[in-house]
């Protein structure tokens, strides 16, 4: 079977908490949320747009924020260094309106989906459970996720209400990341070398001289770690225990796809 984490037993009960779900599905969320971005077709539409790498993805994803300073950009997505996202930024807003970039980058997304998991049975009961969460997810601290869960959904159909809740849960999980970075006393980039280390950091735009990491940066890193979890984690108690095994199950089925593809 193609998955990357065990399943839970099938007989698993009305015992799932929404921690349970959280630790189930956070690879599907975080991987699957954003694999459209790394497809070749991908790089190719921002060519399209005069975007290389990054103007595409900082256009794309913080778009829905409107036009503004780069400081709020660097701010909402908070791992990567001031100068890669102003740079960017600036690149992205001088070469097409910020609207075009977020559809486009919204297109390319909604095809991966089609491609990858469009065909599973089941996505219509998905994106309902997957939107309910959504919707009860606490957006304070989180402006990506608030930005895009009040974006209008270009269509209604099953793949496209999937895909959009798995980006919305993605931005949900990733401002509870950086509340939880922040709150455990490191800096976003000391998190970044406290944990992936400088090779991460170098891809996110930062460079060297390193600040000093102390030696309680990895118990301050874990720690965070299970504050994210535990932060992502709330919104799922607006789904019944019973509609948490299910929303799990289905996940599974997106996950299985995504190997599929992977390896396909």
């Amino acid at each position: 079977m193609a998955c990357d984490y065990p399943r839970l037993p099938s007989d698993r009960g009305p015992g799932v908490t929404p921690d349970d779900v959280v630790r189930r599905t956070r690879h599907v969320v975080t991987g699957v949320g954003a694999a459209f971005g790394s497809d070749p077709r991908h790089a190719v539409r921002g060519q399209r747009l005069g975007l290389s790498r990054w103007p595409f993805y900082f256009g794309g994803r913080g778009g829905v924020l409107g036009d503004v300073d780069a400081d709020v950009v660097t701010a909402a997505c908070g791992f990567f260094a001031p100068d890669l996202v102003r740079e960017a930024w600036s690149t992205a807003r001088a070469a097409a309106p910020l609207a075009v970039i977020v559809r486009a980058d919204i297109e390319e997304c909604l095809h991966w989906a089609r491609k990858v998991y469009g065909g599973l049975a089941g996505l219509e009961r998905l994106a309902y459970l997957a939107e309910q969460v959504v919707e009860a997810a606490p957006p304070a601290g989180r402006p990506l996720f608030a930005a895009w869960r009040s974006y209008a959904a270009p269509a209604d159909d099953p793949v496209t209400r999937v895909a959009l809740a798995l980006l919305r849960l993605r931005e949900h999980r990733g401002g509870s990341h950086l509340i939880a970075v922040l709150d455990s006393g490191l800096t976003p980039l000391t998190a970044i070398l406290a944990g992936p280390g400088p090779g991460k950091a170098e891809a996110n735009g930062w460079r060297p001289p390193w600040p000093a990491v102390p030696q309680s940066a990895t118990a301050a890193l874990a720690e965070a770690e299970r504050l994210t979890d535990a932060l992502s984690a709330a919104p799922y108690a607006s789904l019944s225990q019973e509609e948490r095994i299910e929303f799990i199950d289905l996940l599974d089925q997106v996950n299985d796809a995504y190997q599929r593809f992977r390896q396909g």
